[in-house]
């Protein structure tokens, strides 16, 4: 059985982050400390990246969703950008950047995009 633990609506913008972060505080007794650790850190990964590359309107919404089972953390950011390809990073990249998605691949047991009207970032940690 899945719980929905956490349901955010933020303004996008410089303040979602931490936002999206405090918002993690409710799971302390749910999930471990490592696990809320490393929660705390991808979220703010995928907030940043919402804000920085959805191509919307400081103020408009994007939402963070949170589920959990006896197995797994289901993280998910929505926004309503067009949405990207994913793609490895290349030794021509930016190294002061672009290390969210590297991030989140190396430390979620599974993630991915998915668009269709919107793009939802997400990412699921066994427990």
């Amino acid at each position: 059985m899945t719980t929905t633990a956490v349901r955010l609506r933020l303004a996008s913008g410089p303040d979602a982050v931490g936002v999206a972060r405090r918002g993690l505080d409710s799971l302390a007794n749910q999930v471990g400390s490592a696990t809320l650790n490393d929660m705390r850190l991808l979220v703010s990964e995928l907030v940043t990246n919402s804000v920085r590359h959805a191509r919307t309107s400081e103020g408009d919404q994007l939402e963070l969703e949170i589920s959990f089972s006896s197995q797994m953390v289901h993280v998910c950011v929505t926004d309503h950008g067009p949405g990207f390809e994913v793609s490895a990073r290349t030794p021509d990249d930016d190294p002061g950047s672009g290390w969210g998605l590297f991030l989140v691949d190396q430390l979620a047991d599974r993630w991915g995009v998915d668009v269709n009207g919107t793009t939802q970032v997400w990412f699921e940690i066994e427990r």
